[in-house]
């Protein structure tokens, strides 16, 4: 059945920012696009109800790719919420209610280390293995003392430690297709009960993409890393062994010892020595790795040993650099981006807009004449501003709770008259933004439909944050248009709120707009604000 007023009144939320739900007990309808009901329910706590992946009908939700699904909730006593329930569900007959609920399988973590060895098992080799740090108390405090935590965090400090490196010189590591290979390898996959992690992250983010991968597994710690060429001369030979039943070499007992001398262990992995002991880094880098003693056996006792199936395993792309154009000789890739620049080069001009705001000129002007071109992410993006649909930037997000010790972050805020932060007393900006990316190029093109929805430059009244985090790791991403032009090349736009207008009469907005504005060949979807990590 259809939502009818007086649902659609109450306040809501999309269901991706489901975690700024509000902490209080209530019923919650979940609708889609079309007012159509999908489930009704009841909480004690909303947000602690849909927080992360534990409400039960939220696989079945997600699964529905193509629908638009929003938390409508009203706010009740506790003592009400069975008898309201109950009437709700017999009043609007929902999709979902009574219906029985699909286990969702999960694979074992045993099973994604195993395939990942068996995809990284040419490329790589086993370093070591490592006594638990919970036994070197002076590492520890090295370890906090230099804020590198990520070594000691609590639940690896009991746990022995298998070192993996990535040979990037046989990989053929020069970036591009070999990246993807170890981006595939390394991806979170919803079907495995844990995941591989990086050990090292800042602000949620990776310093770089080959810092140190982490996975624990049966009552063990896996680790993999890069190693410096300069290092891997030391290495005099291998020993063939095995890691969780997959056949692996790992370095020989002699190569090890002289790697301990030479080498440190970083975050991002193995490199050479500087003999700089006066450098507390370098101490604790090389007090990393000479914890590490030769890996002699098996020592990933399997719990499940569930079958693998080999026709998914990951290969590394072997002729990706010799596609080539047929008539510019050039990689396809590259002849694409030419084809690509001069297209919007020529619709910039048609349309009479000027190639020289935002510095596009600029970007469009390097065209790839062979393949020693790199297009230039400092050149293809520029900083705009976009305010989010579901929350006050002025104020922190989330609930205080004095009693737990649990406060909401409160993230800093810049701008013309200064730094400061969200909830301070002295309030310094009228307005508050979220500071994003986006293609110039396409930016200027489609700047006249949406520049009410997102700013390039704000004023001595507004201020900006960079990333809006509502916990250590999950921060908000604006809203997005996906435009595609002449059926080839995209780019994510970010829009915000305007004038407080709802997010669907935003897309309603933007979506007439740029069906009106006669740009050939446009297409464009929509994704909704959300809270990622």
């Amino acid at each position: 059945m259809s939502a009818d007023e007086d649902i659609l009144q109450l306040p809501h939320i999309s269901l991706k920012s489901r975690t700024l739900l509000p902490e209080e007990s209530g019923i919650y309808y979940v609708v889609d696009e079309k007012s159509i009901i999908w489930y009704i329910g009841k909480a004690k706590n909303l947000r602690t109800r849909w927080t992360g992946d534990s409400h039960h009908r939220l696989d079945q939700l997600q699964k529905q790719r193509k629908k638009l699904f929003t938390i409508y909730y009203e706010l009740l006593p506790e003592s009400l919420l069975d008898i309201i329930e109950q009437e709700r569900i017999e009043q609007y007959s929902p999709q979902l209610n009574g219906t029985k609920v699909k286990a969702k399988k999960l694979d074992s973590t045993e099973k994604l280390l195993r395939e990942t060895l068996f995809s990284i098992a040419p490329y790589s080799f086993v370093l070591g293995v490592e006594s638990p740090r919970k036994e070197d108390l002076k590492f520890i405090e090295y370890s906090i003392y230099r804020q590198n935590n990520w070594r000691v965090r609590k639940a690896i400090l009991p746990l022995s430690v298998i070192h993996i490196c990535l040979n990037l010189s046989e990989l053929g590591y020069n970036g591009n297709s070999e990246m993807r290979f170890l981006r595939r390898i390394f991806r979170k996959r919803s079907n495995y009960y844990n995941n591989w992690e990086f050990a090292y992250t800042y602000k949620g983010k990776p310093i770089y993409e080959l810092a140190v991968r982490r996975l624990l597994v049966n009552g063990l710690v896996i680790e993999v890393y890069g190693i410096d060429r300069e290092a891997l001369q030391y290495i005099q030979g291998y020993d063939l062994t095995q890691v969780a039943n997959v056949e692996v070499r790992a370095v020989d007992e002699a190569s090890l010892a002289i790697l301990k001398n030479k080498c440190l262990l970083g975050i991002g992995g193995i490199s050479l020595a500087k003999d700089n002991q006066d450098d507390l880094y370098e101490r604790l880098s090389r007090k990393a790795i000479e914890r590490i003693y030769p890996y002699k056996q098996d020592l990933v006792k399997l719990l499940f040993n569930e079958e693998i199936d080999f026709s998914k395993k990951q290969v590394l792309p072997t002729n990706t650099t010799t596609v080539r154009d047929s008539n510019t000789g050039m990689l396809v890739r590259l002849a694409n981006l030419a084809n690509k620049k001069q297209y919007l080069v020529a619709l910039l001009t048609e349309r009479g807009i000027d190639l020289n705001r935002y510095e596009v000129n600029k970007y469009l002007e390097c065209i790839p004449k062979d393949d020693n071109y790199i297009d230039s992410s400092r050149d293809k993006r520029m900083m705009i501003f976009v305010k989010p649909f579901f929350c006050d930037l002025k104020e922190p997000i989330g609930k205080t709770d004095v009693k737990s010790g649990v406060f909401p972050i409160s993230n800093s805020i810049y701008g013309a008259k200064g730094r400061t932060t969200q909830g301070s007393q002295h309030k310094i900006y009228k307005e508050v933004y979220l500071q994003t990316t986006v293609d110039r190029v396409f930016w200027l093109l489609l700047e006249a439909y949406l520049s009410d929805f997102a700013k390039v430059k704000l004023n001595e009244e507004e201020g900006y944050i960079e990333k809006v985090y509502v916990s250590p790791r999950r921060f908000i991403t604006p809203a997005t248009v996906t435009v595609t032009l002449n059926g080839k090349w995209k780019a994510d736009i970010p829009f915000g709120s305007k004038d407080n207008m709802s997010y669907k009469t935003s897309v309603e907005t933007i979506a007439s707009l740029l069906q009106a504005s006669g740009i050939p060949k446009l297409k464009f979807s929509f994704t909704v604000e959300s809270i990622r990590t």
